[in-house]
């Protein structure tokens, strides 16, 4: 079984890569609009964002509204083989990843049952593993990355809600 999932998941993950959209202007900001009017962002005091790659969806907007009410902004970033939490890549401060109140987590692809693709590695899923019993995990893509179902490996974390731009997914 575990290895249809992981041929399923290459599949998805193989269909989706590189893949963009039309023009994604007015979706990435109505993810960002979504994102700001999440009551977990507005109780949070420390969020975990990340920086957009290929297609992902950019949380600028989202950062700075974070940093101009005097919450805490950490970033994943890689460290051998697994992600850390810092509020700069620059300088060695880690945050543990049980501090983080809401993880805004990005994916190539999710399903409407919260489940999420990522890039294969399982580096979101250990960093994951880590957070505090409080701690609320969002996903966030574009609507045409949210598929019917998505295999789950035992390892997998699924999200408390998917944010997009046609609005939350809970």
């Amino acid at each position: 079984m575990a290895g249809a999932a992981a041929e399923r998941k290459a599949t998805l993950r193989a269909q989706f890569r590189g893949r963009r959209g039309h023009e994604r202007g007015a979706a990435r900001l109505a993810v960002v609009e979504h994102v700001l009017a999440l009551p977990e962002l507005a109780r949070a005091r420390t969020v975990a964002l990340y920086a957009a790659l290929g297609d992902e969806v950019p949380l600028e907007p989202v950062a700075r509204w974070c940093i101009e009410r005097g919450r805490r902004v950490v970033y994943p970033i890689v460290a051998g083989p697994e992600l850390e939490l810092a509020p700069d890549a620059t300088r060695p401060e880690r945050v543990p990843a049980g501090e983080v109140d809401l993880f805004l987590v990005p994916g190539q692809v999710f399903d409407r049952a919260r489940r999420r693709l990522g890039r294969g590695g399982g580096h979101y899923d250990r960093l994951l593993a880590g957070r505090g019993a409080n701690a609320v995990l969002v996903g966030i893509c574009y609507a045409d990355r949210v598929i019917d179902e998505l295999p789950e490996d035992p390892w997998d974390v699924r999200m408390h809600a998917v944010v997009t731009e046609r609005g939350v997914l809970r």
